[in-house]
């Protein structure tokens, strides 16, 4: 796998003392998609949004903050490093419609709040067009949001009308929350893209979204 910025947490956070509370961690966030395996396609890919999950957004079951809050705390950090490990507390993860991209910038709407937001990304993401959906986490980092490398995840563009009307739903009637719409999301493309793509159209296995939705079996 690439490196990334919240290498150093996982490091510390996710092995060692901690490797079995990771892989509870592991399970709790992999219980859509039981049956990932490290040959799929999709496998490197979902493990980098559980890692940005689990370093960003779990409580650690200490009760002391998720990893990053530990993290920030180790006394032999730089004032320099301390402050740019704070500063991505800040990041931000939602589904976004791709507006403008070029010249190592993009634009994106996030579809949950509506709001514009400049994404500087020097690589190119292969086959990202105009009106794309995905899922992405935004690290602010040197005074710019950039991705979180790897944590990219695209939708099918067959599958925009049914995520859009997802979301109008959950910002609607304030359920299901982001996370969860996002995370069922994450197993209808895995099973879309790794198991169904040259049997199955797209429509239909996204729209399982909308059983899923009518049934209530969200937590929200």
């Amino acid at each position: 796998m690439e490196q990334t910025p919240i290498d150093q947490i996982v490091v510390e956070l996710a092995g060692g003392a901690f490797e079995e509370e990771a892989k509870r961690a592991r399970q709790e966030y992999f219980k859509q998609i039981q049956d990932l395996r490290e040959d799929d396609p999709s496998y490197e890919r979902l493990t980098f949004c559980f890692l940005n999950w689990y370093v960003f957004d779990r409580p650690m079951e200490s009760g002391k903050g998720t990893p990053l809050q530990i993290f920030v705390c180790r006394p032999d950090l730089t004032p320099e490093e301390r402050a740019r490990f704070i500063g991505m507390a800040g990041n931000i993860h939602s589904l976004f419609e791709v507006k403008k991209l070029g010249g190592g910038r993009l634009s994106l709407r996030d579809l949950f709040t509506g709001e514009l937001v400049p994404v500087v990304e020097r690589r190119h993401v292969t086959g990202l067009q105009k009106g794309d959906v995905l899922e992405a986490r935004l690290l602010p980092l040197d005074n710019k949001l950039v991705f979180s490398p790897g944590a990219v995840l695209q939708h099918p563009r067959a599958a925009k009308k049914i995520i859009l009307q997802a979301v109008k739903r959950s910002r609607k009637e304030g359920k299901p929350s982001p996370f969860e719409l996002i995370h069922r999301l994450q197993a209808l493309n895995f099973r879309y893209t790794d198991r169904f793509r040259e049997r199955v159209q797209v429509e239909k296995v996204y729209g399982e979204l909308n059983s899923w939705l009518a049934s209530g079996e969200h937590a929200s």
